[in-house]
């Protein structure tokens, strides 16, 4: 597997770093960053420095949802992960919360795993933070993976792909008007959904799939109503076919317009894409918006 390396996630450089030999090394330990998984590896960096002063990302690889592994502080240097076992550990942590786990992440862990006990010539103990420390950390759902001793075989059945995406820029929102929100962010598209280029379309078919989206709108006089809905674009020709209509009306100051499909289905050659509408007399503003969807390919 391939490591993103500091340089490509944008790191800062390190205060200072203190490093190990790998006979020091003698166990694995497993976190959560117990926050969303569109977490940035750069945030959490950010916190761990501005927030809790420490000279560096805490941990020394970091998985997401989709199995792509980050470099944090790396093998060898001593990280910030868990108290009285930072030199003989190697932190690695998955972004996310209890129950985020997926089995892309979790082979990802394990193909961590299996290259450190390559490198140092022996086994390492395999722990969750809580074995080390006072905390609930990793969440029960990846804990009780690795108690059981960090499987490899993790299953795909049923597995969906997620996607994570997310406004680039505002739009303009004019009256009377189907608007496609673009996304202009990729935060997470292990599948290539979004295709890693932008645009507005952000699950592909042939597949079912489950979605929410939010976007914020602004400069709308209070009690305007909007729409939004769902529709599957032809890649090619055709006319798209709209999903759900969901109704909504402004409210004073910033509209926040909040959208789910709880289970649809998308043929081959069509692409799921969001869009809005509003009976007002002006244009308004759509300043930010994101969309979450899992996607079963079929």
């Amino acid at each position: 597997m391939d490591i993103i390396s500091r340089a490509k996630w944008g790191a800062r450089a390190p205060r200072s770093r203190s490093t190990v030999s790998w006979s020091q090394r003698r166990e694995f330990i497993v976190h959560y960053s117990e926050g969303p998984t569109t977490q940035s590896v750069r945030s959490i960096q950010d916190f761990h420095m501005d927030g809790r002063g420490w000279a560096d990302i805490g941990y020394n690889f970091l998985v997401d949802v989709s199995g792509r592994i980050y470099e944090g502080r790396g093998w060898l240097v001593v990280g910030a992960h868990a108290p009285d076992h930072n030199t003989s550990g190697i932190g690695v942590c998955m972004i996310g919360r209890d129950g985020d786990s997926t089995a892309a992440a979790k082979r990802s862990i394990r193909w961590l795993y299996d290259e450190a006990v390559r490198r140092a010539g022996r086994n390492l103990a395999k722990l969750g933070h809580r074995d080390v420390y006072a905390t609930s950390c990793p969440g029960n759902e990846l804990y009780a993976w690795v108690r059981a001793g960090m499987p490899a075989d993790v299953g795909d059945d049923d597995m969906p792909e997620y996607v994570s995406v997310g406004m680039g820029e505002a739009q303009d929102f004019p009256p009377n008007t189907w608007v496609t929100i673009d996304w202009g962010r990729e935060y997470s598209d292990g599948g290539r959904h979004h295709g890693d280029g932008g645009g507005p379309s952000f699950v592909v078919g042939p597949a079912r799939y489950a979605f929410t989206a939010n976007v914020r709108v602004e400069g709308l006089a209070a009690g305007t109503e909007l729409q939004a809905r769902a529709i599957e674009h032809p890649e090619s020709g055709g006319s798209a076919a709209a999903g759900p209509l969901a109704e909504y009306v402004a409210s004073n100051g910033a509209t926040f317009v909040h959208y789910n499909v709880a289970a649809d289905t998308v043929p081959d050659g069509h692409r799921v894409r969001f869009q809005v509408m509003h009976f007002g007399a002006e244009t308004a503003r759509i300043t930010s918006g994101t969309a979450k969807a899992f996607a079963w390919p079929t």
